[in-house]
C-alpha cells in the first residue's frame, strides 16, 4: 500500500481540471455516453485521491475515533473534498445539467487557498482535545461547505432566471441547468442547513471557551473571531427566517441573492479567523 502515499495534490487536481475540460466540452459537442461516463470516471478518481491526500499528507487526525483538525491546509481540503463529493451526487442527480462549470471553480479555489496556506498552517489552539473540539471543528466545516453549496445554486439561479427571460439559450442547447424551482428549493435549504451547523459550531465555540483547561486558556469574549463568528450566524438566521416567514422574500431571485451575500459574508469571516488567528487565547 506503500503507492498510497505517493498520490499527490496534482492527482486530483488533474483529474477535477480534466472534469472541468469535460464540462465545458458538453456546451459546444453533441451529448455523448462515453464523454458522461469518464466525466463521472475522472471525477470519482479524484475524490479517491482527494480522500487519500487526506489521510496520509495532511493534519486531519482520528484519535478514540473523533476527527480532528490541526490547522488550516487539512480544513481547506477537508471542506474541498465536501464539495467534491457533493459534486459526485449532484452528477447521478441532474446528470444534463453543467452544475460542474459552477462547482468545480469554487473546489479547485478552496485547494488552492489550502495550498497557499501550506501544511504548516496550524490552529494555534493550546487546549486538550475534547467533545466541543471536535463538534466545534466539524460543525464549522460542514457549515462552511454548505454555505459554498448554496453560493453555487444561487449564482446557476440567477444565470438561468437570466437566460430564461432573455431566451439566450446556447445554439447546441448543451448548457443546461436545473430548473428554477429545484434551484430555489435548494438556495433555501441551504441557509436552513448553513445556519443550524454554523450555529452549532458557534455554541460549541462559546461552550469550549468555558471549559475549563489544566492551561487556563480562554478566549476574551471581545475578540474579533467571537463576534464576527455571531454576526454570520444572526445574518444566516435572519436570512432563513425572512425567506420563511416574509412572503415577497421568498422570491428565487431575492433567496438567490440572500445566498450570495451570505458567502461574501462567510469570506469575510474566514479572513478575520485566519488573520487573527483561530483559538488564540490567553491565560486569565
Amino acid at each position: 500500500m506503500n503507492w498510497l502515499a505517493k498520490i499527490s495534490i496534482t492527482c486530483f487536481v488533474a483529474s477535477y481540471l480534466v472534469v472541468l475540460a469535460i464540462e465545458l466540452l458538453r456546451i459546444y459537442m453533441p451529448k455523448s455516453a462515453i464523454r458522461s461516463t469518464i466525466r463521472i470516471g475522472f471525477a470519482a478518481a479524484g475524490l479517491f485521491a482527494h480522500s487519500v491526500y487526506l489521510a496520509y499528507h495532511t493534519n486531519l487526525s482520528f484519535d478514540q475515533s473523533l476527527l480532528w483538525f490541526g490547522g488550516w491546509f487539512g480544513w481547506s481540503l477537508a471542506g474541498a473534498w465536501l464539495l467534491a463529493a457533493a459534486y459526485l451526487w449532484l452528477v447521478f442527480q441532474k446528470p444534463n445539467s453543467s452544475i460542474g462549470l459552477f462547482l468545480l471553480p469554487v473546489v479547485l479555489g478552496l485547494i488552492g487557498w489550502g495550498t497557499w496556506l501550506g501544511s504548516e498552517s496550524l490552529f494555534t489552539a493550546d487546549r486538550e482535545k475534547t467533545i466541543w473540539n471536535m463538534v466545534h471543528g466539524i460543525s464549522l466545516l460542514l457549515g462552511t461547505a454548505v454555505v459554498a453549496l448554496g453560493f453555487v445554486f444561487g449564482i446557476m439561479y440567477l444565470v438561468h432566471a437570466r437566460r430564461l427571460k432573455s431566451k439566450s439559450l446556447s445554439a447546441s442547447g448543451q448548457f443546461r441547468l436545473p430548473s428554477l424551482e429545484w434551484l430555489h428549493q435548494q438556495t433555501e435549504r441551504s441557509l436552513l442547513v448553513s445556519a443550524v451547523f454554523l450555529g452549532l459550531g458557534l455554541l460549541s465555540g462559546i461552550a469550549l471557551n468555558l471549559t475549563e483547561t489544566p492551561e487556563g486558556i480562554v478566549i476574551p469574549w471581545r475578540d474579533p473571531v467571537i463576534w464576527s463568528s455571531a454576526a454570520l450566524f444572526g445574518w444566516l438566521t435572519f436570512s432563513c427566517l425572512g425567506s420563511r416567514l416574509y412572503q415577497p422574500a421568498r422570491s428565487g431571485r431575492k433567496v438567490a441573492l440572500l445566498v450570495l451575500l451570505s458567502f461574501l459574508f462567510l469570506v469575510i469571516e474566514l479572513g478575520i479567523v485566519w488573520s487573527v488567528g483561530h483559538g488564540t487565547g490567553v491565560s486569565p
